[in-house]
């Protein structure tokens, strides 16, 4: 027994020995070579605060002796303490750099910071709603001409995505939060549009696609597309959501417009509360020309939706013309007051893009079976590099004619919007225009709006 109680506390001794061994070995200092890499640890690619709070940035360096530090905003230096604090004079988007060295060895860390403050809405004499898809950024938007950014798309097909029928992966690539932060510190309302697939540059939906349309009709796929789109938006912190029903003739088996006024009836009863006027959460809806007005017509007695955008463009024809007349903008906006919906609640929609005809030579007769073949679209980006005149003509003289809205087609639609009493103007898309002052689309109907 003796000899059992002498191995169990030699045994325990050396347990004791090695756990103050092991320690010891665990806080011992590394060495570093002078010429070793100071490596940057704990580093974030996006930073936020609010205006009345300082922002901090605390790094661990490795190895740190010697090291020196270099802090600056935009270009400035503004520190050279190991950890970075900083209260900022304006709400808006920083870079923030780090630049260290040891010994003559130097690394580096960029970050983007968005300074906030409490979200004002700018005051604006008429609405300007722009949209933006997921083939542009936060760096094609001029905030300073908007008043409503709606950022294109969650699209619904259950077929693509049966699970969650709403695709909403776009988010990843788009930086939703600083989109929103920076929209709203500029006063910007920040919306989702919701929509089929569709044709990023013109917005037009494909051909025969109603997988929209197929999940709504079903009263318990419907209530799972708006609670899935509305509680996106309230994670995201938008203001609103535009619903966007692109397709509205599929060949047999595509709804009837009593299912699609089922569909605009029932969005109300998920709408979150939001920072409207009444603390409404925005409720918008755009809507295509021709021959499918009378199958969205049922929205008219929607006494919910806040407004309609309104696009009279897209049209095509078998001779060269222009796909954007401004007959087509008041027309169309007569036909939707004429169904019921009040004039304040038009926005007119203008392109961000043109239509270039080149029609053949060789006989081949055009139909609208190939027309497609001999009828291009273009941003209005792509114009302006063909001729830096463009914004000032509404037509180019390019094989058989590009047609498109320069500068005087949106002041002559802005004048209707004043003279008729519409609630504003849209744009498709925010990334096909320019933000060159001179030339801008959006700056131009802004201004002719009459917002400053």
């Amino acid at each position: 027994m003796k000899n059992y109680r002498f191995i169990k506390e030699a045994f325990l001794l050396m347990v004791i020995v090695s756990m103050f061994v092991s320690c010891a070995e665990e806080v011992e200092n590394p060495s570093f070579d002078s010429d070793e890499l100071p490596r940057i640890f704990g580093w974030e690619q996006l930073y936020g605060t609010n205006i009345e709070d300082s922002l901090k940035i605390a790094v661990q360096v490795s190895p740190s002796d010697g090291v020196t530090y270099s802090w600056t905003l935009d270009g400035v230096e503004v520190s050279t303490e190991p950890t970075f604090e900083y209260l900022f004079d304006d709400p808006k988007t920083y870079e923030v750099h780090l630049a260290i060295e040891r010994n003559g060895v130097p690394n580096t860390r960029t970050a983007t910071v968005e300074v906030n403050q409490p979200f004002i809405p700018k005051d604006y004499a008429k609405m300007m709603v722009g949209f933006l898809t997921s083939a542009g950024s936060i760096s094609d938007v001029d905030f300073s001409s908007l008043t409503h950014l709606v950022i294109s798309s969650a699209v619904v097909d259950e077929v693509a995505f049966p699970e969650t029928i709403v695709d909403t992966t776009f988010a990843d690539a788009m930086n939703i939060p600083q989109i929103v932060q920076s929209a709203h510190n500029a006063g910007v309302y920040v919306m989702l549009d919701v929509t089929d697939d569709m044709a990023a540059i013109t917005g037009g939906g494909l051909y025969g696609d109603v997988t929209f349309f197929d999940a709504v009709a079903d009263a318990d796929k419907r209530a799972k597309v708006l609670e899935t789109i509305m509680k996106f938006a309230v994670d995201n912190q938008l203001d609103g959501v535009n619903f966007y029903l692109n397709d509205t003739w599929g060949g047999p088996g595509s709804l009837d417009a009593a299912a699609i006024g089922a569909f605009y009836a029932a969005v109300p009863d998920y709408l979150p509360e939001g920072p409207g006027p009444d603390g409404e959460f925005f409720y918008s809806v755009s809507v295509p020309g021709g021959w499918t007005t009378s199958l969205l017509s049922p929205l008219a007695a929607v006494e919910r939706i806040d407004w309609v955008n309104i696009q009279p463009y897209r049209y095509e024809d078998l001779s060269p013309t222009s796909h954007s007349p401004g007959w087509a903008y008041t027309s169309l906006a007569d036909t939707w007051i004429g169904l019921g919906v009040p004039a304040e609640k038009i926005v007119g929609g203008f392109p961000a893009f043109g239509l270039k005809y080149d029609m053949p030579t060789d006989g081949t007769v055009v139909g609208w079976g190939n027309l497609w073949m001999f009828a291009t679209y273009h941003t209005y980006k792509e114009i302006l590099s063909m001729d830096a005149e463009a914004y000032s003509k509404n037509m180019l003289s390019v094989d058989d004619g590009l047609f498109y809205d320069g500068h005087p087609a949106v002041t002559e639609k802005a004048n209707a919007v004043l003279s008729q009493g519409y609630g504003g103007m849209m744009m498709w898309s925010i990334e096909s225009d320019t933000k060159d002052p001179e030339t801008s689309l959006l700056k131009a109907a802004y201004s002719a709006l009459g917002n400053n």
